[in-house]
């Protein structure tokens, strides 16, 4: 289901009132007036559409910082300095997640006579970033990672903050770009003993 923020919501009313008026001004039996009713309504919300992403409702600085989530946060110089809680907002156009893949398997190695077994457990997602600014600007995406996992993606993040690894991306105006972000959890299994020639053979296999 497609998100209307609550302001076009206001206009698309607002719009439907200035027809109705007219109407009524025209007289109810005249059909230029349901003429322009229906010319009215979907140039005023298309002209409102297009103006919504050139100039959005919250600041378009050098940087746009998102969460795993896709969720935008919202900050001005107070905020910042009163150190209050963070405000998020989401703009699916700016800012979602396209898909969301997980998988398991088992990595085994022989070490020391032993066959070492892992299970390797990897969860996938990736952003559609777009900036719909006039300038050049950066994504900065925060992702958690959670306690006993590991980034396991190609680009690697370009720093860590705590268990939060800190992605930049650099948009031209008007561009899209994808980011993909994997992680890993790895879980020892039970070693197995296995016979020197059994040993031999893998290896040689």
């Amino acid at each position: 289901m497609e998100f209307t923020p609550r302001w076009l919501r206001l206009v698309k009313v607002e719009v439907f009132r200035v027809g109705v008026r007219i109407f009524r001004m025209l007289g109810r039996g005249s059909f230029a007036a349901l003429f322009v009713l229906a010319a009215v309504i979907p140039a005023g919300v298309a002209g409102q559409e297009q103006t919504a992403r050139t100039r959005p409702d919250y600041p378009i600085l050098q940087e746009i910082r998102v969460d795993q989530n896709c969720r935008i946060f919202v900050a001005d110089t107070q905020q910042i300095a009163d150190k209050k809680k963070p405000r998020f907002v989401r703009d699916h156009a700016i800012c979602h997640i396209e898909t969301r893949l997980s998988s398991e398997h088992i990595e085994e190695g022989i070490v020391g006579g032993q066959l070492l077994r892992n299970r390797v457990k990897v969860v996938e997602h990736e952003f559609l970033l777009q900036n719909i600014a006039a300038d050049p600007v950066v994504f900065v995406v925060r992702q958690a990672v959670p306690k006993g996992w590991r980034v396991d993606s190609d680009p690697q993040p370009s720093e860590m903050d705590g268990a939060v690894a800190i992605f930049r991306v650099h948009a031209a105006p008007g561009e899209i770009v994808r980011l993909h972000v994997g992680e890993r959890h790895t879980t020892s299994l039970q070693p197995k003993v296995i016979r020197a020639g059994v040993a031999a053979g893998a290896v040689s296999n």
